[in-house]
């Protein structure tokens, strides 16, 4: 088994000093994982000392050796950035207000108009939980239905 290219930016002691008094948890597993392979060990032992997978610990590698310790420190970047403003969406919504779209239409409208392909989900999502429409699907009234339906239907139940 080939053992893994370390530079070593700190010597040992030091090193096991900064994984003593780190107070970050991901900091210092990444701490330990860099530990155990100054003492030799290889990438794939590491990481079942560590409990993780071969990619993260030679990611981690990766990043001491181009960084030292600065290169451990997680980077998050917050998810992909949406590709519409929630301004442009008031926009859509104030454009479909009395079209009675499905959302299927509201996706094909936001498509042609906009050029974004957004999912179903991810247009339901948006336009029911953020926006808050309302829920709504127009129906054709029945032309048999009586004007005063609900009345009739009223005085039914109160028969009983």
């Amino acid at each position: 088994m080939r053992r893994a290219t370390i530079i070593k930016h700190v010597d040992r002691e030091e090193l096991e000093r900064m994984y003593r008094e780190e107070k970050d948890a991901r900091i210092k597993e990444r701490l330990l994982a860099i530990i155990h392979i100054y003492d030799g060990k290889s990438i794939s032992d590491t990481a079942s000392i560590v409990k993780r997978s071969t990619s993260s610990v030679k990611r981690w590698l990766y990043a001491w050796n181009r960084e030292a310790y600065n290169g451990l420190i997680p980077r998050f970047t917050g998810g992909p950035k949406p590709r519409m403003s929630y301004d442009e969406w008031d926009k859509v919504v104030k454009e479909i207000e009395d079209k009675n779209m499905t959302i299927k239409d509201v996706r094909v409208y936001i498509k042609t108009t906009r050029g974004i392909d957004y999912s179903y989900d991810m247009v339901w999502k948006v336009l029911r939980k953020k926006m808050k429409v309302k829920y709504g699907k127009p129906y054709i009234m029945n032309a048999k239905r009586p004007d005063d339906a609900e009345e009739i239907l009223k005085k039914d139940s109160m028969k009983q």
